[in-house]
């Protein structure tokens, strides 16, 4: 039974039952405040060992794999304290406060932009690299800030207030299945797949 349920009798009146019925879901309610809370303490303070003169030291290495959608919330926690210190560091060290909001968190688009040019950026420094590493790395960065730019002007955040963005247009819900269907006429005017004949070392079959 939950903690939070309660045993009443058969005879309790609706009211006693309601009441107990919202007092167990306040409970669980409160729980998962607190356990969100405690994830929340313990991924500041990740990202609060972290935070050095610069994105380099222990534990500075890439978290891999970057696959947002296939993470983990442990793996997450990892990725989020990295990304957060990195771009801490980038926007100062390349004044970026005009190109990338404040709230750049929130917005998916930047998250995975910011990600990346961190990752390159890393494996751009590491003692592995080539020596024309870190110039090869500007010049993709020099097209990367085109492409910041565009997405300031597209969030239309300012001065460290966000902005929601609402779509025009959506895609209807059932997209997947229309697509799924297209792909399967798509598949049916192909040819069946052949399993591959063996050959000799030359291309002819051996005799």
């Amino acid at each position: 039974m939950d903690a939070f349920d309660f045993e009443l009798p058969d005879d309790a009146p609706a009211e006693m039952a309601a009441v107990a019925q919202i007092a167990a879901s306040l409970g669980r309610l409160t729980e998962a405040v607190d356990a969100l809370h405690q994830q929340h303490l313990e991924l500041r303070e990740v990202v609060t060992r972290r935070q050095r003169p610069g994105p380099g030291g222990e534990g500075s290495e890439v978290p891999w794999p970057l696959r947002w959608r296939d993470l983990d919330r442990d793996a997450a926690a990892a990725v989020w304290a990295w990304l957060i210190d990195w771009v801490g560091w980038a926007v100062e060290r390349y004044q970026l406060a005009e190109e990338i909001p404040v709230c750049w968190y929130r917005h998916a688009p930047l998250i995975e932009e910011l990600a990346a040019l961190a990752a390159a950026w890393h494996l751009a420094y590491d003692d592995a690299a080539t020596p024309d590493s870190p110039l090869l790395w500007h010049e993709r960065f020099a097209r990367a800030r085109t492409r910041l730019r565009d997405w300031d002007d597209y969030t239309r955040c300012r001065n460290g207030t966000h902005t929601d963005r609402h779509l025009d247009l959506d895609w209807p819900a059932d997209w997947d299945e229309d697509a799924i269907q297209a792909a399967n006429t798509d598949l049916a005017g192909r040819p069946q797949t052949t399993a591959p004949t063996a050959t000799g070392p030359h291309g002819s079959r051996p005799s």
